[in-house]
């Protein structure tokens, strides 16, 4: 379930209206002050951007996990005899190896600069 989903479904309260505690969220999230419309264009884009890195990790998830799908298909295949090239066997398991370094290093990135943030002292 998308946070997104989770806070908006934990914020609507018995009779389904949320617009009270929407808006004390936003209030929380910019200080305790409302947004004028200026600031509530850049939230929007904010949320764009947001989507757009949301897209982009899970299309990067979905080719580390076709990379690895794949190269076990080939070890399949390879013990199997239906393969006799060693090296397209190990070419495929090199390519998801190398993406799965890729995104290891990604999420260690985005932990490290998560706690950057969370350091900072306002």
């Amino acid at each position: 379930m998308p946070i997104r989903s989770l806070v908006n479904a934990t914020t609507q309260g018995p009779t389904g209206s949320s617009s009270l505690t929407q808006r004390s969220f936003r209030q929380l999230e910019q200080g305790g002050r409302s947004l004028g419309p200026t600031e509530a264009r850049a939230a929007e884009q904010n949320r764009q951007v947001d989507g757009e890195f949301y897209g982009l990790v899970k299309d990067f998830l979905g080719d580390v996990n076709a990379l690895q799908s794949r190269s076990g298909d080939a070890l399949e295949a390879f013990v199997a005899g239906e393969i006799t090239d060693l090296h397209q066997v190990m070419v495929a398991s090199q390519e998801a190896g190398i993406a799965m370094d890729l995104l290891i290093e990604v999420r260690n990135r985005v932990v490290e600069s998560f706690q950057e943030i969370m350091r900072i002292q306002v």
